[in-house]
């Protein structure tokens, strides 16, 4: 191992590596080196024409992270599970500009992982049925993409979808210390996510380790237990000198020890989350709770879920867990998102999406953007945008009981609730339940087939996928069946017989009383 500066790391990289980059929006994103890269390239035009490998989303959604070295001609093909954090990227998809692959985030994590081992790619059901199949696009973004890296095959008379893996040139990644033999430990940081299995791949391949640190130790200095990258899978280390900027924990935080986990935090009774439409969407998902569940919460309105689980007394009695590998403990929102306080563990990212894949969730809450009758459901390709599906779709192929939640439409939506009741002030201009949709994120027919349990919790209706149209099994008070629900939907639906109005207690202020159910 050799300590290098932020400038000579910048040199290792050649016009036209494949580049591999760690984080998980800013935690553990190796910010200074990529800020080098990107410099270097607006003075001597170099490195151009990469190939860049990021499995989760890894930035700030704004000028850090993968934006640094997102300038036009530096990358020509980009491989992702998440575009969200990247507009750059993203744009230059859109615009046909590069090369683009969005794949789940799991089995882009799991590939590291294989490629570690000597394997050449990732053999899973996951994506199947999906626009990650080659049956409906194999992943592809757009139009200039056309080599097939995904095939479908069949084994034992099962279909599995085999991912081929990108040999990778050079890994940037990111710990918090290392020693003089390069062992690097992630005392300071939310968690490894992905930059061991990035590091092993990178040596299996032949390739560059480029590790940016905060401190440096005498050798042996560094607990055997602590050291979570061993020194023979680094070849440079680069110790941040604007660290407050370029190695922050979070987004929000430079360093917060209850986010790594070095103290645990008294948890305060914070001000009930106000009672509006998200919140009486989330209160509906919360009822489907069950004391020991482990759960996986998505962004947005399935965020509201866990606070609302805090409001009501059963935080205690649920584990949740995150696509980052942290197990337990509150999840942060917001800036924070990937971390959390008084977790019992963080694991490597691809554990934790072994575990999903396996089934190890009790239930799932997700969001939704656009959904067909036959509970086809699209999040990640919508207009002018490229989300990118992250964990989606191994979470949502991998759980028996998931539960879809977001308002039943969008675009200048406003409500209150109010005396009890769901008042709608102006419709919104977008309808999200379509006669059809622009890309299959998950497989209405994939869970039918896998005897998945799908529930659509909205603002003003609860639905059920049956026999191509959305059966309305319960309904919000003040609404009109009609007008407000029936009239916004393109997709075939009807009013089941036993139809019964949305339990009262969730428009109505102060607790529920739930937890006397669990």
């Amino acid at each position: 191992m050799k300590v290098i500066t932020v400038a000579e790391a910048a040199q290792c990289i050649e016009d036209g590596d494949a580049l591999a980059v760690s984080g998980f929006l800013l935690a553990t994103t190796p910010s200074e080196i990529l800020r080098a890269v990107g410099a270097r390239y607006e003075r001597e035009g170099a490195p151009k024409g990469m190939t860049l490998l990021q499995a989760a989303g890894t930035g700030n959604n704004g000028d850090e992270g993968i934006y640094e070295i997102s300038r036009p001609g530096m990358i020509r093909r980009y491989i992702t599970g998440h575009f969200a954090n990247n507009r750059r990227l993203e744009a230059q998809a859109m615009a046909e500009e590069i090369e683009a692959y969005n794949f789940p985030q799991g089995v882009l994590s799991k590939m590291y992982r294989n490629l570690a081992a000597g394997k050449d790619g990732e053999l899973t059901k996951v994506g199947l049925m999906t626009f990650c199949d080659p049956r409906y696009g194999g992943g592809k973004v757009n139009a200039r993409t056309t080599e097939d890296l995904v095939e479908c095959v069949t084994l034992g008379g099962e279909e599995y979808l085999y991912y081929k893996a990108q040999k990778i040139d050079v890994a940037l990644i990111r710990g918090t210390t290392a020693d003089e033999d390069g062992n690097i430990s992630f005392e300071e940081e939310s968690g490894i996510v992905d930059a061991r299995e990035i590091a092993m791949a990178t040596k299996a391949c032949g390739g560059k380790v480029i590790v940016q640190v905060k401190y440096l130790a005498d050798a042996a200095s560094v607990a055997r237990n602590e050291v979570l990258i061993p020194g023979i899978f680094v070849d440079y280390v680069v110790v941040a000198e604007t660290p407050e900027r370029t190695h922050r924990q979070t987004v929000a935080a430079y360093y917060d020890p209850a986010i790594a986990g070095h103290r645990r935090v008294s948890v305060k009774k914070a001000a009930p989350y106000p009672l509006n439409a998200r919140k009486a969407i989330a209160r509906r998902a919360a009822m489907e709770l069950s004391r020991g569940d482990v759960v996986n919460l998505g962004k947005g309105i399935p965020e509201v879920v866990g606070l609302v689980a805090e409001e009501e007394g059963i935080g205690d009695d649920i584990v949740l867990t995150l696509e980052s590998g942290i197990l337990g403990g509150i999840p942060l929102g917001g800036a924070h998102f990937g971390s959390a306080v008084n977790a019992m563990a963080a694991l490597p990212m691809s554990q934790m999406f072994d575990f999903y894949n396996g089934g190890g969730l009790d239930c799932a809450f997700l969001g939704f953007a656009q959904v067909d009758g036959a509970a086809n459901i699209n999040v990640s390709h919508f207009g002018d945008r490229i989300a990118g599906c992250g964990g989606f779709i191994d979470i949502s192929q991998s759980t028996q009981n998931i539960y879809f939640v977001g308002t039943l439409t969008a675009g200048g939506l406003v409500e209150r609730v109010e005396g009890g009741k769901l008042v709608i002030e102006r419709e919104g201009r977008a309808k999200k339940f379509l006669s059809s949709i622009d890309k299959i994120t998950y497989s209405g027919e994939y869970g039918q087939k896998h005897g998945q349990n799908i529930t659509f919790i909205t603002d003003r209706c609860v639905m059920r996928p049956a026999k191509g149209e959305m059966v309305i099994t319960e309904i919000a008070p003040g609404v009109d069946p009609a007008r407000d629900i029936l009239a916004q939907m393109e997709c075939a639906a009807r009013i089941a017989e036993d139809c019964i109005e949305m339990d009262p207690r969730i428009f109505r202020a102060g607790p529920m009383g739930i937890v006397d159910a669990l």
